[in-house]
């Protein structure tokens, strides 16, 4: 078969005996190892420009600035890896990009934003060290646990990211009761703080929805059992 593109030229040196059709077989006439380089050349310059299209990259090192891929498809993801060719990266409509696993779309984002996930989904939760005063970190979780071992006052939280939301559940000591207290940026119904269940290893939630850097809004339960 002619070596008409970098897409046809074989890993077996030996078998490279003709390039655009020009032979260069061992015994070739040396006209013809000029016109060779000089297809060759072409041929870089065609994948350079993206005239030619190539069946398979293989990177070990380095970086690709910018790429143009196929659309590929929900079991056929035009961006993956190799040895899990059913997951990865596809382009599922018009200005709309997906994620494949195990050839099933997971998640897509559309031209308008819209995210929609086809699954269950999930954020761990994060144990708090109890202590007299209690910092959350919203950038460490969505959702909280906190064992109490002190009269505690959960203080302001930092890197309140708007919009989020989650829970802290907080659990009384099995020894003694401890109460709760919050930061001013925690808001509740009313603008008054809830009680703290005074049970032995009694189990209050507290859901949240963050509205801006200073107003984290609240809604507390007790007694969960």
């Amino acid at each position: 078969m002619a070596k008409n593109s970098w897409n046809d030229y074989s890993t077996t040196a030996s078998s490279n005996t003709d390039i655009g059709g020009i032979d260069i077989s061992e015994g070739c006439s040396p006209a013809n190892i000029n016109d060779a380089l000089r297809f060759q050349m072409k041929a870089t310059a065609d994948v350079v420009a993206g005239t030619t299209t190539l069946s398979s990259l293989s990177l070990t090192t380095g970086n690709i600035t910018t790429g143009v891929f196929g659309d590929g498809a929900v079991g056929t993801p035009s961006i993956t890896n190799t040895g899990d060719t059913d997951t990865g990266l596809y382009f599922s409509g018009a200005d709309e990009i997906s994620l494949t696993t195990a050839g099933t779309q997971r998640l897509s984002v559309d031209s308008s934003g819209h995210l929609n996930h086809n699954g269950s989904a999930s954020a761990d939760i994060s144990a708090l060290t109890s202590a007299s005063s209690v910092a959350v970190d919203f950038d460490t979780a969505q959702n909280f646990s906190l064992i109490l071992a002190h009269d505690v006052t959960i203080s302001n939280p930092t890197n309140a990211n708007v919009g989020q939301t989650g829970s802290i559940f907080i659990t009384q000591s099995a020894s003694s009761s401890h109460t709760v207290s919050f930061g001013s940026n925690w808001k509740f119904s009313g603008g008054t703080a809830p009680t703290a269940t005074a049970t032995n290893d009694a189990v209050d939630r507290l859901d949240y929805i963050v509205k801006s850097a200073s107003e984290v809004h609240c809604v507390y339960t007790t007694n969960l059992s």
